[in-house]
């Protein structure tokens, strides 16, 4: 990878221009995906309260890394991991994370979230990953290229830096874009069942697949 690039650790504030880069980041890395979509009906207030509830969450409870142009500074990909024993949308900090997200949802969506999404994706989990596996690894939450940068390796040194600090722990994450599967098994991570999930979405024609893959 070019000198002309650097990865660390997000230590500002969710006050900061710098963390409102990497909201940023992150919505433009998702701006075409299913997945979002199904989970925001498509609002744009809802999209941007989404992205932002997983950097807070994820800077609060886990751990934020951006990739940086290092002449200019500018965030051109990031990742949100949690570490064991720490998850997303941990009760500690749920109301910073979660309420201006469920605020922004319509009422059926925000029903759907609570009654469905969060407890088929807690079993999905439990299911695939076993009990209480995916709290005892590392996981990886949320992960983004700005669409101009993609291909260049960025996720990859993403991945790389928990890896090189992990020690005896594995990492875990789940995909909801079979295209990306590729590039997780290129990365070490082997998918623990190759028939996926189906999410069935609040919206009519709305819904997305999930795969669970775990590190070697």
């Amino acid at each position: 990878m070019s000198s002309s690039f650097t990865v660390r650790r997000l230590t500002e504030g969710p006050e900061s221009a710098k963390f409102n880069e990497v909201i940023e980041c992150f919505k433009e890395a998702f701006a075409e995906d299913k997945f979002a979509r199904t989970l925001t009906g498509g609002k744009t207030d809802a999209y941007h309260h989404l992205n932002r509830s997983v950097v807070v969450s994820g800077f609060l409870s886990g751990e934020v890394y951006v990739v940086e142009e290092v002449t200019k500074g500018n965030v051109i990909a990031s990742a949100v991991w949690f570490p064991p024993n720490r998850e997303l949308y941990d009760d500690t900090e749920k109301g910073k994370a979660v309420k201006p997200l469920m605020a922004s949802l319509s009422p059926e969506l925000g029903e759907w979230w609570c009654n469905r999404f969060l407890p088929e994706y807690a079993a999905f989990s439990e299911t695939e990953f076993g009990k209480g596996v995916k709290k005892e690894v590392w996981h990886l939450q949320w992960i983004g290229t700005r669409k101009p940068y993609r291909g260049r390796g960025f996720a990859a040194m993403l991945t790389d830096v928990i890896r090189n600090k992990k020690g005896d722990a594995k990492m875990c994450l789940e995909v909801e874009n079979p295209g990306n599967l590729g590039f997780y098994q290129r990365c070490g991570f082997e998918t623990l069942n190759e028939e996926a999930h189906y999410f069935e979405g609040c919206q009519e024609k709305s819904g997305f697949p999930m795969w669970a893959l775990m590190s070697k």
